[in-house]
C-alpha cells in the first residue's frame, strides 16, 4: 500500500527481526529450550480486512494478547495464534504431566506472560533504534474466532494494521502466528516520520 513506502517496509522487517530474535531468546530461557522465531514479513492492510486475511481453516479459534502503547506514536499490539496452535506451545513450556483440561487452564497467564515478552521485545526494539520512549500497558488475554473480532472494528473506520507472519519453531514443531498493530492514520504518519529519521540516521535516504 502507498502509505508505507518500500524502503519503509524493508527497514520496519529489520527492526521486527530484532525484536523477535531478542524475544526468541527470552522464550528459550524460560522454557530452558531452543525456540526460532522466523524473520517478519511485514504488510499493511485496513483493519476491517483483517479478519478476511486471516480467514482459513487454521485461523478459526484464535487465542490472542494484546498490549497498549503509549510514545510519539500510538499502538494496540496483537500477538494472535490458532487455538490449537497457542496449545502446541504451551503443551511444551509446561509440565508434561498435566492433562490437556490442565493446559487450557494456564492457557490465559502463559498466553500473556508469552505476548508480554514478544511484543515488549518488538516494540523496544523500535524505540532503541529510533531514540524514543515507548510505554506499554499491561497484556489482556482474550479468545476469538474470525467471524468476531470486534477488536479490529473499533474506532476509526480509516485505521490501519502492521501484520506480520511469523513462525515459531520448539523442539521441531512448527507454528504459525501473527504480530498485529493497530494504527490511526496519525498514529501512522508518526510512525513513519521516526522511520525516515532513522533512515536518514544510517544513511539510507
Amino acid at each position: 500500500m502507498s502509505e508505507l513506502s518500500e524502503i519503509h517496509r524493508d527497514a520496519l522487517g529489520e527492526l521486527f527481526n530484532l525484536g523477535v530474535g531478542r524475544a526468541a531468546h527470552s522464550l528459550s530461557q524460560m522454557v530452558r529450550d531452543e525456540i526460532e522465531l522466523s524473520a517478519p514479513f511485514v504488510d499493511l492492510i485496513h483493519a476491517h480486512e483483517v479478519t478476511a486475511t486471516l480467514i482459513g481453516s487454521e485461523f478459526k479459534e484464535l487465542s490472542m494478547v494484546t498490549i497498549d502503547f503509549e510514545g510519539p506514536f500510538v499502538s494496540k499490539a496483537i500477538l494472535l495464534f490458532p487455538e490449537r496452535n497457542a496449545l502446541a506451545i504451551l503443551s511444551n513450556m509446561l509440565d508434561p504431566e498435566l492433562t490437556p483440561e490442565e493446559v487450557a487452564e494456564f492457557e490465559q497467564e502463559a498466553m500473556c506472560e508469552i505476548g508480554n515478552v514478544i511484543l515488549n521485545a518488538c516494540m523496544s526494539a523500535l524505540a532503541d533504534e529510533f531514540g524514543i520512549q515507548l510505554h506499554g500497558g499491561l497484556p489482556e488475554h482474550y479468545f476469538s474466532d474470525t467471524d468476531s473480532l470486534p477488536i479490529f472494528a473499533e474506532g476509526d473506520a480509516d485505521r490501519l494494521v502492521l501484520l506480520l507472519q511469523i513462525r515459531l519453531t520448539m523442539r521441531q514443531q512448527l507454528v504459525e502466528g501473527h504480530l498485529i498493530f493497530l494504527l490511526s492514520v496519525g498514529s501512522l504518519q508518526d510512525l513513519r516520520d521516526c522511520l525516515d529519521a532513522y533512515l536518514d540516521r544510517i544513511g539510507m535516504r
